[in-house]
C-alpha cells in the first residue's frame, strides 16, 4: 500500500482517537457541570422542607462539582486524579443517601444513575468497574447484616432485596445503550474516514487529485524548510490514441501503472497527484537531484510495459520542472506555472522527454 494512503489511514485514526477523547471529557465537564446545578436546587429544597443534613451534603457535592469542571481544562495529570475525586465523591454521597435514606428512602434511587453516566463518561471498562463496585456498595448495607445495622432509615425487606436487582436492570440496560453508541460511532468514523479518502484522493490511481495535492503542498508551506523545491508535470504522449485504439479499459490500466511508477520513484517526502486525465504532478522538497529524478522517471516509463491479457502496450512522457533553491522566493502558483511552461516546450521539442527552469 502506498505510503501516503497509510498516512492518511493513519491520521484519520489517531483524528478519531483524539475526537473520542476529547468528546468524553467534553462530556465529563458538562456532566459536573449539571450535577452542580442539580445538586445546588436540591440544596435549596432542602433549605425549605428542612433537611438539613441533605442540605449540606448537596451542598458540599455542589462545589465539589464545580471545582471538577474547573480543574478537567488542566493538565494530563490534573484530569486523570480529577476523574478520581469525582468518582470518591459520588460514591460517598451514595452511601451517605443509603445510609440516611432521606427523605423517606428516596435518595437511594439516586444510585439507578450511576451506570448510564458511568458507561458513558468512562467507558464500558470503566464504566462497569465503577457499577460494579455501587453494585457491591447497595449489596453490603442491604444484605449483609454488619452493613444494615449501619443505616438510618428503615427500608422495607423487599425494597432491599429487591433494589439490588433493579440496579443490574439499569446497568444492562446502559449497557445495551453504549454497544449501541460505540458501534454507531464506530461506523460513522468509519465512513467519514473513507469518504474524506476519497476526497483527497483519486479513485482510479490511488494518488492524490487537486485538492488533496493543494492540501499537503500548502500545509508544507505553512512550514517552510531549507532546501531546494521543485515541481514536475508529466503528461503522457498520445495518450488519446491509446484510448481510441485500445479502449478506455485499457487506458485506465496504463494510467494506474504510471501512477505505480511515480509511488516508487521518489521518497517519502514527495507528494504527488494526478493532476487530471493524463497528467501527474510531483511536488519536490527533499534530497533528490531533481533534474536526474525527472530524467529517471520519463526512462521507467519509456522502459516499462503495460499489460492487459495477450495486448502489450508501450507509452513515454513529457516533462516539465520547475525548480527553486529557496521556498521564499517562490510560491506554489509560480512552480506550477512555471513546470506547466517547461512541459509545453517539452511537447514542443518532440515529446519524451525532459524540460526544467530554475529560479534563484
Amino acid at each position: 500500500m502506498a505510503w501516503i494512503r497509510i498516512k492518511d489511514v493513519m491520521a484519520g485514526m489517531h483524528e478519531a482517537i483524539r475526537d473520542d477523547k476529547m468528546r468524553k471529557e467534553l462530556m465529563f465537564e458538562w456532566l459536573n457541570i449539571l450535577l452542580a446545578l442539580v445538586s445546588f436546587f436540591m440544596t435549596v429544597v432542602n433549605v425549605f422542607t428542612k433537611e438539613y443534613i441533605l442540605m449540606v451534603s448537596t451542598f458540599i457535592f455542589s462545589v465539589a462539582c464545580i471545582i471538577n469542571a474547573v480543574l478537567i481544562r488542566r493538565g494530563t495529570r490534573v484530569k486523570r486524579i480529577t476523574y478520581t475525586i469525582f468518582v470518591v465523591e459520588t460514591l460517598a454521597l451514595l452511601a451517605f443517601f443509603l445510609i440516611s435514606g432521606i427523605p423517606n428512602g428516596f435518595s437511594a434511587l439516586w444510585m439507578c444513575l450511576i451506570p448510564s453516566f458511568s458507561l458513558l463518561i468512562f467507558g464500558r471498562k470503566s464504566g462497569t468497574r465503577y457499577s460494579i463496585v455501587t453494585f457491591f456498595m447497595l449489596l453490603f448495607f442491604f444484605w449483609l447484616p454488619f452493613g444494615r445495622k449501619m443505616l438510618w432509615y428503615h427500608y422495607t425487606d423487599e425494597f432491599m432485596l429487591r433494589f439490588p436487582f433493579l440496579f443490574v436492570a439499569c446497568y444492562l440496560l446502559a449497557l445495551f445503550i453504549e454497544v449501541i453508541r460505540a458501534q454507531t460511532q464506530k461506523q460513522l468514523l468509519e465512513s467519514e474516514r473513507k469518504y474524506y479518502y476519497l476526497y483527497r484522493h483519486d479513485a482510479l490511481t490511488g494518488l492524490y487529485n487537486r485538492y488533496g495535492f493543494n492540501a499537503v503542498v500548502d500545509a508544507d508551506y505553512k512550514n517552510p524548510g531549507p532546501g531546494k523545491v521543485g515541481m514536475m508535470i508529466l503528461d503522457i504522449d498520445d495518450f488519446k490514441h491509446i484510448n481510441d485504439r485500445y479502449g478506455h479499459n485499457n487506458g485506465d490500466i496504463v494510467l494506474r501503472g504510471i501512477a505505480q511508477i511515480i509511488r516508487r520513484s521518489f521518497c517519502e517526502k514527495t507528494y504527488y497527484c494526478r493532476w487530471g486525465g493524463e497528467e501527474f504532478t510531483v511536488y519536490l522538497h527533499c534530497e533528490h537531484d531533481y533534474k536526474e529524478a525527472a530524467e529517471r522517471l520519463r526512462r521507467y516509463v519509456e522502459e516499462a510495459e503495460f499489460r492487459s491479457g495477450e495486448l502489450v502496450m508501450k507509452v513515454t512522457v513529457s516533462v516539465g520542472l520547475c525548480i527553486s533553491n529557496s521556498m521564499e522566493n517562490v510560491n506554489v502558483a509560480m512552480l506550477v506555472n512555471k513546470a506547466d511552461q517547461c512541459l509545453y516546450m517539452a511537447k514542443a521539442r518532440g515529446k519524451n522527454c525532459v524540460m526544467s527552469t530554475e529560479i534563484p
